[in-house]
Formats: structure tokens, C-alpha cells, sequence
């Protein structure tokens, strides 16, 4: 027994001595004075062409004589990552003033092409520790937060009046570090471009502000220098475990609008709902007082809105493409839910580099099971037989709807040479996940949903159709459609907005807490829209 009480002091003094750092984040890594930091590259990027482009894939950079290329996630890949070394010397405490990374002759089309970059205002993403090289905003009036990253860094200047673009051809980059025992940990990484009229192969004076700078864009060959310098800064208020905070501060003044805008819209809609609601029931009460009581149950059966229950548990014409669909509609619901509950953890953190395309990939595959079982137990109450063919459609009908898709806008992509083009390795890869594990898990739970007991229906189902009237043309199909989804899509509009720049372009989404109350108030959204569209339809 003294052993095992050994054993149990020794592990809580273990556990004690540990540092505690957020998920998914692997251990921080520590440098030690004089250590070989190394700087990587990704890509290019604007906020005005939604095209990135790998960083090497430009023509008047500076490229190593042997590039390797570290692996990238299927997030990492969709976004358009492209992670490459470079020849950027940096050492962990030793500043340097200037180094010059290389001189490059460019031909009149890539001359050309750089200034088509600097004018479309694209950014540089360049990585070191995990962190990309950042913008620095600072607000004078914020004194909380009086620093904030944007990251990237410019390309270059354009002038819109004289019609000039300017390329940055020396980088200083501040490297901000904290101490940690006898090493130093990277907390962020500024980046400061500069153009300097420079073909000489030696560093310029960087302490004459008054030097020209670097045109681009026309058509005509020229030799650059590329140079570069590192200062390492102290930075003690700022730790390892929060240095991704600069990254992902962000005003939640505008989420809380679109909460506030969304609950006007909730209040506007319970509103209507409780009117209708009121007018059938207080005009259903009426009708039965006046009537004979011999004669109740028949005209209870025969007026106002109880018309509609012998119609509605009437199985569907196109039983067989409805099921798959509105499985795949549970898939798509459970992936939304698994996914925001692991962002709301913590578990999505913005150094796990793609991690929301990539967790939003695998939940989708692996609620096929879900998507097939509910699919398996409607098609098994509409009075299907063949479960195996239903299976199948589900598993087959969106995805492969959505790839055709997909491979469409991948032509373009291809055509464009842009990093977002998906290469034939992460296709086949996409295909192999689909075929290994949704299609398997699809069949597996429509054949368990096939198997339960068909839903029992509340009220018995007439054994002729009602006729239908004729809809007004504003209730017809499309324009019903349009109707129904404008209010919900209201509701989600701003944190969709948040949610799709994070994915196509290089924006942090951290506030899976608004999520979450963005999704309750859509789902009592689209609740209530359906009743009043329900309701429209019947009186017309």
C-alpha cells in the first residue's frame, strides 16, 4: 500500500509541474539562443480576387535551389495552402540589420504580372513558428487593446492617381519571443515591407527614407534585389498559451447586432403565429358552439384546418428521392452540430491550420450513418421495400451532386493556376474517404433504420386525395421557396459571413459561442416561417 501511495504522490507532482497550453496546439517549442528558426511560405491572397496563388508559383520571387514541402490536412489543401521552406536565415536572438536573400533578372511578362498582384492589393503569407508574419494595427484610443495583427503583409503599394505600382522588395521582420526557463518561445511575428529601388546585389541604406522606390508593371525586363531584416523583441506581456489573441481579437459588436437583429425577427414572427394561431382556434370554437351536438364530430371532421390531417400522413409520390434527401438533411444538421460543439470546446484552435474544413470533412463521412438511418426508416414507413437501392441513393444523390459541383468551379481553378485548385491526389484521396467510410457506414444505418418499426401515424389517412385548389401565383413553388428562406437566411446572414471568410480567405472564426445562439434563434426561425407559410397555403 506505501508503494502504491509512492506512485500516486510522484504522479500528482508530475501533473503539477507540467504546463498547461489549448487544444489541438502541439507542446510549444522552445528555442534556445542561437538556434536555427525556420521561416516557411504559403501563398498569396486578396481580399478582392477570391484566386490565391502559391507563393513560389510567382514569377519575380526569390526560389531556393531545393524546396521541400511538408505535409498539408485536406483543410490545409481546400483553402489553398501551399507550405514551402525558404533561404530566410533566422536565429533565435541574433538580430540582423540587413541580409540580401538574392537579385533576380525578370522578364517583361513577369514585370507585367507584378503589377497586376500590387494592384489587386494581394498579401504575403509567410509562416514562422507556426504563426503567420502579420500587419501590425495599432489604436491609439483602445487602451485595452491598443494592438491588433492582420495577417499577411502587402506585396506592394499602388498608386491609383499616377496609375504606379510599387513593389516590396526588403522585408523587416520583428519577432516577438517570452523566456521560458533557459529557452524563448515565439509570441508573434511582425512583418514591415518596404520598396526600395534596388538592382546592386548589396543591401540598401535603410536609414534614407528619401530613396525611390521599385516600379512594377511594365513591360520591360529589370533586375531586383530581395533583402531582409530580423529584430528579436522581448515581449513579456504577452504569453505562449494567449498569442494567438492579436490574431482572432475581434469586435463583437457586429454579432451581437446580428443577435439583436435576428430576435426582432423572432418577436415579428411569434407575433404572427400567435394571431393565426388565435384566429383558427377562436373561429373553430365559435362554428362548434352554434352547431347542434348530435352533429359535433361530423363538422369537427369537415371544417377549418382539420381538413388538412387526413392529406398529410399521405405517403409521397417520389418517396424514393425524398428519404435520401431529407437524410442527407440530418447528415448535414449533425455535421453543423458536431462541428460548432468542437469549436465551443476549444478543440478547433486557429494554430490547428485548416481544422474547420477538415473537421467539418470528416463529421460529414462519418454521420453517413446517421444520414442512412433516417433515411433507411422513413423510405420503411412510406412502404418501400428496397432498403439497399435507398442506401445507396442517399449516399450517392447530394455528395455526388456536390462534387460535379465541386469539379466544375476545379476547371476554372486548374485553368487560373490558382493553389485552390484541389490536385488530382486530394480528389482521389476524397473519393477514397467517401468509399471507405460514408458509403459503408450509409448502408450500414439505412439497413438498421429499414429494420425498426415504421412511424405510427397519429390520425388516419383518408383513402381518397382531396383535391387540391389552385394556388395564387405569389404561393406557387419558386416563389414560395424564395419567400420561406429570405427570413432565415436574415437570420444567419452575418455569421455566415464571418464563417465563409475564414474559409476562403486567410480570417480566423473563433465565435462558436455566437454560433451557437445564431443556430437556436435560425432553427426557431425556420419553425415559425413554416407554420405561416403552412397557414398562407391552406387559406389560399
Amino acid at each position: 500500500m506505501s508503494g502504491f501511495h509512492n506512485y500516486l504522490v510522484l504522479f500528482v507532482i508530475l501533473i503539477c509541474q507540467t504546463d498547461a497550453f489549448y487544444i489541438p496546439s502541439l507542446s510549444p517549442k522552445t528555442f534556445r539562443p542561437g538556434d536555427r528558426v525556420p521561416l516557411e511560405v504559403n501563398r498569396v491572397f486578396s481580399e478582392h480576387v477570391p484566386l490565391p496563388f502559391a507563393y513560389y508559383d510567382l514569377p519575380f520571387v526569390c526560389k531556393p535551389a531545393s524546396i521541400n514541402y511538408p505535409w498539408l490536412n485536406i483543410g490545409e489543401v481546400l483553402r489553398g495552402d501551399r507550405i514551402a521552406s525558404s533561404d530566410y536565415e533566422l536565429y533565435m536572438g541574433k538580430n540582423s540589420t540587413c541580409n540580401v536573400l538574392c537579385t533576380r533578372e525578370i522578364d517583361a511578362k513577369a514585370n507585367e504580372e507584378a503589377g497586376w498582384f500590387v494592384e489587386q492589393d494581394y498579401l504575403v503569407e509567410w509562416i514562422v513558428d507556426k504563426l503567420p508574419a502579420a500587419t501590425v494595427y495599432r489604436r491609439l484610443q483602445d487602451t485595452q487593446n491598443p494592438v491588433s495583427y492582420e495577417p499577411g503583409f502587402r506585396i506592394g503599394d499602388f498608386d491609383a492617381a499616377a496609375k504606379r505600382a510599387f513593389l516590396n522588395n526588403h522585408v523587416s521582420l520583428h519577432i516577438l519571443y517570452e523566456r521560458h526557463r533557459e529557452g524563448r518561445r515565439i509570441v508573434g511575428v511582425e512583418a514591415y515591407p518596404r520598396s526600395i529601388e534596388n538592382s546592386s546585389g548589396e543591401c540598401p541604406d535603410l536609414s534614407d527614407a528619401s530613396q525611390d522606390r521599385l516600379v512594377v508593371g511594365q513591360k520591360q525586363p529589370r533586375k531586383v534585389t530581395f533583402s531582409y531584416s530580423v529584430h528579436w523583441i522581448e515581449d513579456p506581456s504577452v504569453r505562449w498559451t494567449h498569442r494567438w489573441d492579436r490574431y482572432i481579437r475581434t469586435s463583437s459588436q457586429v454579432h451581437w447586432y446580428a443577435i439583436f437583429n435576428s430576435a426582432v425577427i423572432i418577436l415579428l414572427l411569434s407575433g404572427v403565429v400567435a394571431v393565426i394561431l388565435m384566429r383558427m382556434l377562436n373561429r373553430d370554437v365559435s362554428h362548434s358552439s352554434r352547431e347542434i351536438e348530435e352533429f359535433r364530430d361530423e363538422i369537427e371532421e369537415t371544417s377549418g384546418w382539420k381538413l388538412l390531417h387526413g392529406d398529410v400522413f399521405r405517403t409521397p409520390q417520389w418517396k424514393g428521392i425524398l428519404a435520401p434527401v431529407l437524410g442527407t438533411t440530418v447528415q448535414v444538421m449533425y455535421t453543423a452540430i458536431s462541428t460548432v460543439a468542437l469549436g465551443t470546446l476549444g478543440i478547433l484552435s486557429p494554430s490547428y491550420r485548416g481544422g474547420l474544413l477538415t473537421t467539418g470533412i470528416v463529421m460529414f463521412m462519418l454521420m453517413g450513418a446517421a444520414a442512412g438511418y433516417y433515411s433507411g426508416h422513413l423510405y420503411r414507413t412510406w412502404g418501400g421495400r428496397n432498403w439497399l437501392q435507398n442506401s445507396l441513393t442517399t449516399a450517392l444523390a447530394v455528395p455526388m451532386l456536390l462534387f460535379g459541383i465541386e469539379m466544375l468551379l476545379n476547371m476554372f481553378l486548374w485553368y487560373r493556376s490558382s493553389s485552390a485548385a484541389m490536385p488530382l491526389s486530394t480528389i482521389l484521396l476524397l473519393f477514397v474517404l467517401w468509399a471507405a467510410i460514408e458509403l459503408p457506414l450509409t448502408v450500414l444505418g439505412g439497413w438498421i433504420g429499414f429494420r425498426r418499426k415504421p412511424y405510427s401515424e397519429p390520425m388516419r389517412t383518408n383513402a381518397i386525395p382531396r383535391p387540391i385548389p389552385p394556388l395564387p401565383r405569389y404561393l406557387k413553388l419558386p416563389l414560395s421557396i424564395l419567400l420561406a428562406g429570405a427570413l432565415p437566411l436574415s437570420v444567419i446572414f452575418i455569421e455566415m459571413f464571418f464563417v465563409l471568410k475564414s474559409i476562403w480567405q486567410d480570417a480566423f472564426y473563433y465565435e462558436y459561442g455566437f454560433m451557437v445562439i445564431i443556430g437556436v434563434l435560425l432553427a426557431i426561425t425556420v419553425c415559425e416561417t413554416t407554420i405561416i407559410m403552412a397557414c398562407r397555403t391552406w387559406r389560399a
